[in-house]
């Protein structure tokens, strides 16, 4: 991979604060955007390139919109489906590397508090979601953590879900459902979330069994009853947590004097008795490629991309999803090269899309610690917090109530009152008229596109005034749609 200056300089911010301190007046020069380009075709759909990207990534960005050009889109959703973590900036990697967290086995990081633990996973998030070179991935990793929620305010699970990130929700994220689904199955951070290291043999807990199917896999109207549900549990008994002395603690085991080896019966299929740990694995591979699996996950997909999920789209989406065995890269590839996709209304961030969006457009330089954290919370989605096993919602109606928050978090981060963030806009804008800069810098679109041009009308004040209402307007809540 060939790494331009850019590239280095525009993430030493990430490599520590020693490095910082030295080179601030270049890492300034090196977040600038691309030349502004005049003359964008001005038309009454939003360019295509720009709607597409808004949806793919955590916000398009000029120099995304050159990438993409230069690739052309195929290519570019190739590479964004094989992410290959030595093709991100070699700065990003150094920085990445640093988190003690992601270095230290669960049962060893007790030392830390939890909310040092959650610092150091936000940041980590934050990072990546706003530096990394595959954006879908990282847009699959959130969707992930919302599907098969984990909460660190519940016991011990803290310590676990910096494994649960890695080792499951990433590694797993675009590739084979039923893979992900097993990893979830048995990871220490679910096994505790939902209770099943408690599920033993004669006294049942259908905690786990219950989530399984009406979130993760069938949805509430997947054709389940509560005797599958209680059938399911009786599967999943002797699933739980080492805690043995000299044992490897806080890893997965099957305890099979706790497990109830008689037949069972989900989903009108016998399971024969004596199957042991294998039985959960035949309900995980039978849940995993049911009918009702697919419709599920490709609906709540739609929604995540596109902000709501036709019909028809999902039905097709379905039958990728059940032709390829679970392939989530097969199932987004035929989603975001559809027609539909293009043709999607506007959908409302959630506050961790609009915080990112924001730093993306903007070119921050963060580090994404404690002080931008403590704003997303304000916004409402405080990342790893969620109390319920649904994971953070969708849709306007969930967020409109934190629009203040947001609106504070513009004015702060357009005049550098975050502490480890900063934003040049000057160096954003040039010699270029301040406003139609400012525009088509953050929205990527020419400042008379019809749904900027009444935005450009009411700008005034400073340049940092200004940049902050323009995060702060309507128009920048919304993922790009198509114009009525």
């Amino acid at each position: 991979m060939k790494l331009n200056r850019r590239e280095c300089l525009r993430f030493a911010l990430v490599a520590g604060a020693g490095v910082i301190a030295g080179c601030q007046p270049m890492l300034r020069r090196a977040m600038a955007p691309p030349p502004l380009v005049t003359g964008l075709p001005a038309r009454k759909h939003l360019p295509d390139d720009v709607l597409w990207l808004n949806r793919v990534t955590f916000g398009v960005t000029l120099t995304e919109l050159d990438r993409l050009a230069e690739m052309g889109k195929i290519a570019y959703l190739e590479q964004q489906l094989h992410p290959n973590e030595m093709g991100e900036q070699w700065l990003v990697r150094l920085r990445l590397r640093g988190f003690e967290i992601f270095q230290t086995a669960p049962a060893e990081l007790g030392d830390l508090p939890v909310p040092e633990v959650l610092r150091q996973l936000q940041q980590h998030a934050i990072l990546r979601a706003v530096y990394s070179r595959y954006q879908l991935h990282e847009r699959m990793v959130d969707f992930w953590r919302d599907h098969f929620n984990v909460t660190a305010s519940k016991g011990l699970c803290a310590y676990y879900l910096p494994q649960y990130e890695r080792d499951v929700l990433r590694k797993h994220a675009l590739g084979r459902f039923p893979d992900l689904l097993k990893a979830t199955a048995r990871s220490p951070a679910m096994l505790l979330y939902l209770d099943n290291y408690r599920n033993r043999r004669g006294v049942p807990n259908e905690n786990y069994a219950r989530e399984l199917m009406e979130l993760h896999t069938l949805g509430v109207h997947g054709g389940y009853t509560q005797r599958d549900v209680q059938e399911v549990a009786r599967c999943f008994t002797g699933w739980t947590v080492e805690e043995r002395f000299l044992r490897p603690r806080g890893t997965f085991r099957f305890d099979h004097a706790q497990h109830d080896d008689g037949e069972k019966r989900v989903l009108e299929r016998y399971i024969p008795s004596g199957g042991g740990e294998s039985d959960g694995e035949r309900v995980l591979e039978m849940l995993a490629m049911h009918p009702s699996t697919a419709k599920h996950l490709c609906r709540k997909l739609c929604v995540h991309f596109m902000g709501h999920a036709p019909d028809a789209t999902v039905h097709r989406l379905s039958e990728v999803y059940l032709s390829t065995g679970g392939d989530i890269s097969e199932v987004l590839r035929e989603l975001l090269l559809s027609e539909e996709f293009l043709q999607s209304p506007p959908a409302f961030k959630r506050p961790f899309d609009y915080m990112v969006s924001a730093l993306r457009a903007l070119y921050a330089l963060t580090d994404g610690n404690r002080p931008l954290q403590e704003h997303l919370e304000k916004m409402g989605q405080p990342l790893y917090r969620w109390p319920l096993p649904d994971g953070y919602p969708h849709g306007e109606e969930a967020w409109k109530g934190t629009l203040l928050e947001r609106w504070n978090f513009a004015i702060a981060l357009c005049a550098n009152e975050i502490r480890g963030t900063q934003v040049d806009l000057p160096a954003l804008v040039g010699k270029l008229p301040v406003t139609d800069a400012l525009l088509q810098t953050i929205f990527c679109l020419p400042p008379d596109t019809p749904s900027i041009r009444s935005l450009r009308e009411r700008l005034h004040g400073t340049l940092a005034q200004q940049a902050a209402l323009i995060l702060a307007s309507p128009q920048f809540q919304w993922r790009y749609g198509r114009e009525a």
